[in-house]
């Protein structure tokens, strides 16, 4: 079942838009998901790669081989089926694009959890990346052409991601040469009503900063282009040029100042005045701060030909803003033993929640 995005019916045109397609295709994904009595009928728990207030991510090892992989798990108590559904279904709609984080084989649900599996990325997320300083330039453009591409995939299929961040960039090797966008739980068809964001995160753009409770917007592919943008100053700074996109935010202020001056003054205010012309145009565009004239994410494609004057670089003082957006919320590699948490379903007296020596609970 194809997803796309709305667009004027032609004659004979019957296929649905995103929003319907998306809505059939969980009532049909309902019937489907596995019920086990313990995850560890299938996998063998390795260790817990992240936790947050989605739930949990851990890795994996399929009982009847293959690819390791990490287990992402929702918990029933928390999460709606339809919610959980609709993760797992974008999930696998766009798993054909290498910019995003593949889902593997089908729903699973517990007596205490929803799981499903997704595609491991060995190196962690881009924030943990990115705790002393940015990445070099090449870097810095490899991850922001791998997202454009990503993004533009999204939005050619009517969805929005809405919850881009580097915590939510995935990465497979040191070098970026293949980077992934995950968790797709806030991704939604275009023209989804959308509130503001429950608290203030750096990455949301103004127009849903300005939204007060119960107003909403329409979730256009703008938010993305927003959001890639700060995520290209992270990658490139390992600083979040602020801490919310609204007045009295000092560095938000001063941006946007500059921003609208007419006419612009010739040089950027610090710490824009970092980045060579070919990026500071890109970054001008996707931090539009009116949406409708915001670059979509291929204009990244444009400049990745020319110098963004990040590898003349100096050394300046250290950054103040810490480059993950969760609350905390452990990083990809934590590393924690499944010692603090089990799934076993009201057996835990048989094994204690323990782990053996192989990391595996006996």
């Amino acid at each position: 079942m194809a997803l796309r995005a709305p667009e004027a019916p032609q004659d004979g045109d019957t296929e649905e838009d995103t929003a319907t397609a998306l809505q059939r295709l969980v009532e049909l994904t309902a019937s489907r998901v596995t019920s086990v009595r313990s995850l560890r009928v299938q996998y063998r728990l390795i260790r817990k790669l992240g936790s947050g207030s989605y739930g949990r991510v851990l890795l994996a090892q399929p009982r009847q081989g293959g690819q390791t992989v990490a287990l992402k798990l929702l918990p029933r108590d928390s999460v709606l089926k339809t919610t959980f559904l609709r993760e797992f279904c974008v999930g696998r709609c766009v798993s054909s694009h290498p910019g995003l984080l593949q889902t593997l084989g089908g729903p699973l649900q517990t007596p205490r959890h929803f799981a499903f599996a997704q595609e491991y990325a060995p190196y962690g997320d881009l924030s943990g990346m990115l705790q002393e300083k940015g990445l070099p330039e090449l870097m810095v453009k490899r991850v922001a052409a791998q997202l454009a591409g990503a993004l533009d995939f999204l939005h050619g299929r009517g969805l929005v991601h809405a919850d881009v961040k580097p915590d939510n960039v995935l990465v497979f090797d040191p070098d970026c040469s293949r980077v992934a966008l995950g968790d797709l739980g806030l991704t939604r068809p275009e023209g989804s009503p959308t509130p503001a964001p429950p608290v203030p995160l750096p990455t949301v753009p103004p127009e849903l900063c300005l939204l007060l409770s119960p107003d909403t917007l329409p979730l256009r592919p703008a938010v993305d282009s927003w959001a890639l943008g700060v995520l290209l100053f992270c990658a490139a700074t390992a600083c979040f040029p602020w801490d919310v996109a609204l007045a009295p935010d000092p560095e938000f202020e001063a941006f946007a100042g500059w921003m609208t001056t007419k006419p612009q003054p010739p040089r950027p205010p610090a710490p824009w005045d970092q980045f060579a012309p070919p990026a500071l145009t890109l970054l001008q565009g996707l931090l539009d701060l009116d949406p409708e004239t915001r670059s979509p994410p291929l204009a990244v494609l444009d400049v990745l030909g020319d110098n963004w004057g990040l590898d003349g670089r100096r050394e300046g003082p250290s950054c103040l803003k810490s480059v993950s957006c969760e609350d905390g919320e452990e990083g990809e590699e934590g590393g924690s033993s499944l010692e603090e948490w089990t799934d076993e379903e009201g057996d835990e007296s048989k094994d204690g929640g323990r782990l053996g020596m192989d990391g595996e609970m006996p």
